[in-house]
C-alpha cells in the first residue's frame, strides 16, 4: 500500500486540478489511497474533499478534521494515522505528473535494494514553478534556488534544506521514526525535519526530473524565492539582520534535532550535530574554517559566501 497524505486549508480555488492529478496516480500504482485532512477551512475545501470520499473510493478522511493544527501539525497528524509501506506528502495547490508516485516508488525500491527495507529512507525530486494560473515560471525549482541535488548528507542539510514537502516519499521506518518523536510546535517546518531525520538515521535519493507543478500564488506557507540567486545574494548584503537570522535558524533546528532524538541518534549523526552546534561558540574568525572542515556547506558559491560572512 502507498499513501498520499493531503493536508488542506482554505484551498478551494486550486484544489480541483490537484485532486484530478492525484487520482491519475492510481493508474500507475493500483494499491494507492489518499488520506486527507482539512485544517479548519473557512471555504469549500472540506466539501470538495468529501465529494471524492466514499466507502469504495481511494479517498479517506483523517480523524482530526477541522482542528487547525497548522501545516506541520496537520502533516504529522496524518503521518501518525498512516500505516502504509510508503508515504508521499501532498500540498493542496500543486499539480502532479501522472507518474510522480510511481517514479518515487521506483527510486525507493532502488534505495531498499542498496540499504535494506528496515533503513529509514527518503526520495525527493525537482519540480517546475507555476503561477496562480498554472503558467510556467521556471522549469526547475532547484536551478532557480541554486540548490544541489547531491547535498543530501546531514552536514549539508543542517545548514540548508533542499527537500520540499510536496516532492518527498518516505518509507514506513522513516515515517514511524518521525511520528514517534517529532512535536509540531518544536520544529520549523516538517519537510526539513523529516529530511534531517532521514540523513541522520538513513539515506536520501534525489530524482532530477521535475515531477510536480509547484504553484506560487502569494499564500504559500513556504515557497520559492521571488528573485534569482544573485539578486538574493545582494539583498543579503543590504539586509544583514535577515541573513543572520537565517543562519541562527539552522542552529536552532540542529538543537531541536539533537533534543528530539537524544540518545537514539546514531553516534556519527550525534557527532555531526554537536560539531555544528559548537561552531556557534567559536570566535568569529574561526567559524568559516570550522564550517569547511565539518562539511557544513550551503549549496551554491553565493550562499556559501553569505554563510562565511554571517555565521
Amino acid at each position: 500500500m502507498v499513501s498520499i497524505l493531503l493536508a488542506a486549508y482554505n484551498g478551494e480555488r486550486y484544489l480541483p486540478p490537484q485532486l484530478d492529478s492525484l487520482e491519475a496516480q492510481a493508474r500507475h500504482l493500483p494499491e494507492l489511497r489518499i488520506l486527507w485532512q482539512d485544517d479548519g477551512s473557512a471555504d469549500g475545501t472540506a466539501a470538495l474533499l468529501r465529494q471524492r470520499t466514499a466507502p469504495d473510493s481511494i479517498w479517506q478522511p483523517g480523524t482530526q478534521q477541522g482542528q487547525h493544527l497548522g501545516a506541520a501539525g496537520n502533516f504529522l497528524s496524518l503521518m501518525a494515522q498512516d500505516d502504509a509501506a510508503y508515504t508521499l506528502l501532498c500540498d493542496q495547490d500543486d499539480v502532479w505528473q501522472p507518474d510522480k508516485a510511481a517514479r518515487c516508488m521506483n527510486a525507493m525500491r532502488s534505495l531498499e535494494a542498496q540499504y535494506g527495507t528496515d533503513t529509514p529512507l527518503l526520495v525527493h525530486h525537482d519540480c517546475r514553478l507555476i503561477d496562480a494560473d498554472g503558467q510556467l515560471l521556471h522549469d526547475s525549482f532547484f536551478r532557480h534556488q541554486g540548490w544541489d541535488g547531491s547535498a543530501n548528507t546531514l552536514p549539508r542539510l543542517l545548514v540548508q534544506n533542499n527537500v520540499t514537502g510536496c516532492t518527498l516519499m518516505v518509507n514506513a521506518p522513516l515515517r514511524n521514526l518521525v511520528t514517534a518523536h517529532a512535536k509540531a510546535e518544536a520544529i520549523f517546518m516538517h519537510d526539513w525535519f523529516i529530511a534531517l531525520t532521514a540523513a541522520a538515521f538513513g539515506r536520501i535519493a534525489f530524482i532530477s526530473d521535475p515531477l510536480v507543478g509547484y504553484r506560487q500564488h502569494g499564500a504559500n506557507v513556504m515557497g520559492a524565492s521571488r528573485h534569482g540567486l544573485i539578486r538574493r545574494g545582494m539583498s543579503a548584503l543590504t539586509a544583514p539582520g535577515r541573513a543572520r537570522e537565517r543562519i541562527a535558524l539552522t542552529f536552532r533546528q540542529a538543537r531541536t534535532l539533537r533534543d528530539t532524538y537524544g540518545e537514539a541518534l546514531p553516534d556519527e549523526a550525534r557527532a555531526v550535530i554537536d560539531g555544528y552546534l559548537a561552531i556557534q561558540r567559536l570566535p568569529k574568525l574561526q567559524r568559516a574554517a570550522a564550517l569547511r572542515r565539518g562539511g557544513y556547506l550551503m549549496q551554491s558559491r553565493i550562499t556559501r559566501l553569505g554563510q562565511a560572512i554571517f555565521t
